[in-house]
């Protein structure tokens, strides 16, 4: 019962960070084009935030368990650990990583491909 807790937390808190990381290049894109509201900057710079506390969160914990390995130096996002795996050495750590990028980040990123 445990570990089934532990893994349910563990799918929230991911999927929470997948929404936080759309709205967030959604909010990229709005200020891009200058279309952002005073409100919407407020509100937005609060989106951020606690996607960044979540971000740390997530990569500290599940991101080290998951790759079976600690955030490199300067490493301070999952996004960028995931940037760094999907171009380093063939492995399972580099198939997984892209796997990632390219089923949750690339497509929302404006750019198309996210680095990080």
């Amino acid at each position: 019962m445990t570990y089934l807790l532990i893994l349910l937390c563990v799918f929230i808190a991911t999927k929470q960070l997948w929404l936080y990381f759309v709205a967030a290049m959604r909010l990229r894109e709005m200020r891009d084009a200058k279309l952002l509201t005073k409100t919407q900057r407020v509100m937005g710079s609060i989106l951020l935030f606690e996607g960044l506390v979540l971000d740390l969160l997530v990569h500290w914990v599940v991101g080290t368990i998951v790759f079976l390995e600690f955030p490199a130096r300067k490493e301070y996002t999952l996004s960028r650990r995931l940037w760094r795996l999907s171009n380093g050495e063939d492995g399972w750590r580099k198939r997984l990583a892209t796997t990632i990028r390219n089923e949750l980040l690339d497509s929302a990123d404006p750019e198309g491909i996210h680095r990080g």
